[in-house]
């Protein structure tokens, strides 16, 4: 039977996930995903794993719905809360990149900018999106109005576990999806099967718009101990490449703008191949 195994949550871009057992569907991605971002204020630039490993020594966990506690496992800093949906504050906006695209944010809390430079190092500030900016995905692989917030371009992330498992074998130095981040993990298909599907049913929603997720080397960052496993990109280039691109897992897009559904573990899914339509 295929199933949802896993889902899980990201408030901050480039830090680690929650994982829950349901999760609310919006068209920019799972509610409260990827609301903030850690901007470097020397470089007016976006702070990633690629740079800063040491992201994942911050460890995150809902309180309530809406509120997130972060702990800081190397150093001694109080735990940091964070309300994800609190009224909109009233700082002044400016422009970052995200990537390709231009994006319109605004610095939220100080005492959260004091924390998270203490913990990683440098000067920063946590950001959200400018209230009423959007940003759309990609045209050439979805339709004008599908919108993304901090994510790297797709509002969901989705692998499965036997793509995982079929890696592993070929791994010393195992992985985990975490190393991965996806959104969404799925069990019960074939090895690598989701790069044949067009789109998917989970409790009635379609996930579509796919396209295959090119990798860069933070997936051979081992999210527990912040250390390189050097084995893993040089044997993904060798058989997981597409298009001259490391490829692992599918973006997708919600087919609807949904704001009131959820899918949760434990849900089926239907997929549908390109071939078979």
């Amino acid at each position: 039977m295929k199933t949802v195994s896993k889902i899980i949550i990201y408030p901050i871009k480039s830090l680690n996930g929650i994982s829950v057992q349901k999760a609310k569907l919006t068209s920019t991605g799972f509610y409260n995903d990827r609301k903030f971002m850690l901007v470097d204020i020397r470089e007016n630039k976006m702070i990633t794993l690629r740079e800063y490993p040491n992201l994942y020594q911050i460890k995150l966990s809902f309180i309530e719905d809406d509120i997130i506690q972060l702990e800081n496992e190397k150093h001694k800093q109080a735990p940091l809360f964070i309300k994800l949906n609190e009224t909109e504050s009233n700082t002044k906006t400016w422009i970052v990149n995200v990537w390709d695209d231009l994006v319109e944010v605004q610095s939220w809390n100080i005492q959260a900018d004091k924390w998270f430079s203490e913990a990683i190092g440098i000067k920063c500030q946590l950001v959200k999106m400018a209230p009423g900016f959007f940003r759309q995905v990609d045209l050439r692989y979805a339709n004008l109005g599908k919108g993304v917030l901090f994510s790297d371009g797709f509002p969901y992330l989705i692998c499965t576990e036997t793509s995982l498992e079929t890696l592993n074998h070929d791994l010393k130095n195992k992985v985990t999806v975490f190393n991965f981040r996806p959104n969404i993990l799925l069990k019960g298909s074939l090895p690598n099967e989701e790069f044949n599907w067009d789109y998917i049913k989970v409790n009635g929603y379609t996930f579509n718009s796919f396209k295959p997720c090119a990798r860069c080397q933070v997936i051979s960052i081992d999210p527990e101990k912040q250390k390189l496993n050097n084995e893993i990109l040089p044997l993904m280039a060798k058989k997981y490449q597409k298009d001259k691109k490391i490829v692992f897992g599918l973006n997708a897009c919600l087919e609807t703008n949904e704001v009131n559904g959820e899918i949760k573990v434990g849900d089926s899914f239907q997929s549908f191949n390109k071939i078979n339509l």
